[in-house]
């Protein structure tokens, strides 16, 4: 059995606005440094991207609190397996920035989480080892 996460248009519909809300704040910030924008313009718009990484993980929170133990199981593991790839890819980069590679910003590691839970989401299949 392989309930579908999270299910309902809804929840996907949401979450798709606000990954475009975040990108649409990152890119404020850019146009907004570049064409001076006073410094409580850009720290207002900087609070937007926290503010809907926490949102989209509370509305997860509670989807995963409302649903039975099989799916609370399921969504662990695939978080566990997202959230320690994802620390493991920055950790290497990070190191590889030291030896002369271009750096990225910290921005790219929200989507890599959900990137990634979404590629283990399909290996990950059972509650049990």
């Amino acid at each position: 059995m392989n309930p579908p996460w999270p299910g309902g248009w809804r929840y996907a519909l949401g979450a798709a606005g606000g990954y475009l809300m975040y990108l649409v704040a990152l890119v404020a910030l850019v146009i907004g440094r570049t064409d001076h924008w006073r410094i409580w313009q850009l720290g207002a718009v900087a609070l937007v991207p926290p503010a809907i990484v926490a949102g989209q993980f509370l509305v997860a929170y509670r989807t995963v609190v409302n649903a039975d133990e099989f799916v609370r199981a399921l969504f662990a593991k695939r978080m566990l397996a997202a959230a320690a790839t994802t620390v493991v890819v920055a950790t290497a980069w990070s190191g590889a920035e030291l030896a002369g590679a271009p750096h990225l910003p910290a921005w790219l590691l929200y989507p890599l989480v959900w990137g990634v839970f979404g590629l283990v989401t399909p290996i990950i299949r059972r509650s049990t080892p």
